[in-house]
């Protein structure tokens, strides 16, 4: 597919998950700090493995921001 302009680059910027963006706070299945967690296994165990093994503890100040 061409893009309409040709000054236009399209780029991937996703690289996997980190350890941050697995908390708990942010999963569908948190109820809060007085329920906790309706699982028994947590479901982000696999990326928080691939986080750590990847060395993408914590993401770098600014990342986050659209202007960047």
């Amino acid at each position: 597919m061409k893009p309409k302009k040709e000054n236009v680059k399209i780029v991937q910027k996703f690289k996997g998950y980190y350890l941050d963006d697995c908390e708990c706070q942010y999963c569908k299945n948190y109820q809060g700090r007085k329920r906790g967690c309706r699982l028994d296994k947590c479901c982000c165990d696999e990326e928080k493995l691939a986080a750590i093994a990847g060395g993408r503890i914590n993401r770098k100040r600014g990342t986050m921001q659209w202007d960047s």
